[in-house]
């Protein structure tokens, strides 16, 4: 019989052998995957200074990742490597950690990089239940990254100076 959700959180009830799976770390992992995929397309609406393609390309390699893990794994070395590419282009050499904040398209790329980040815990869990192809824990660090110095990019295309952010918590070296 046809399902018509996705997935049941993994705090649900496992009434079967396909609630168990739908109940697992995997599924949460998917859904996280899904919202970072949907907040890039807001975000798109926002960031004025990177290139649109690349953000587009960037979203469908987030949606491989979606199913890379329960399913095949679709994110090959040329998908790869072109992420590598593009955080390539953006990639400058800071000095301090800043502050999360700027330009609307600086800020959605911020909450982005935290989603990634997020999404590289799951991940984490996940290890504990099933193997996980070394690609994927590698992507999304990378593109947590990526997002990061796009944010950079977008405050300096738009001239807003970064606000420095010192730690009175951990001795910090960069």
């Amino acid at each position: 019989e046809p399902r018509l959700y996705h997935c049941i959180p993994a705090w649900a009830t496992e009434r079967d052998s396909v609630s168990k799976k739908e109940g697992s770390n995997q599924c949460d992992y998917e859904i996280m995957t899904d919202r970072l995929a949907s907040f890039l397309g807001l975000s798109m609406h926002y960031i004025k200074h990177i290139d649109q393609e690349e953000l587009l390309f960037l979203c469908e390699t987030i949606y491989h990742a979606n199913g890379s893990i329960r399913g095949k794994n679709a994110i090959d070395d040329i998908r790869f490597q072109k992420v590598e590419q593009i955080y390539q282009k953006y990639e400058r050499p800071f000095k301090e950690f800043y502050l999360p904040v700027g330009c609307i398209g600086a800020s959605y790329l911020h909450v982005l990089r935290s989603e990634c980040k997020n999404i590289v815990r799951w991940i984490v869990k996940i290890e504990k239940e099933k193997q996980v192809d070394k690609k994927i824990y590698d992507l999304f660090n990378l593109l947590a990254n990526l997002f990061f110095y796009m944010a950079l990019y977008e405050n300096e295309q738009e001239g807003f100076e970064e606000k420095v952010f010192v730690s009175k918590s951990y001795e910090v070296v960069l």
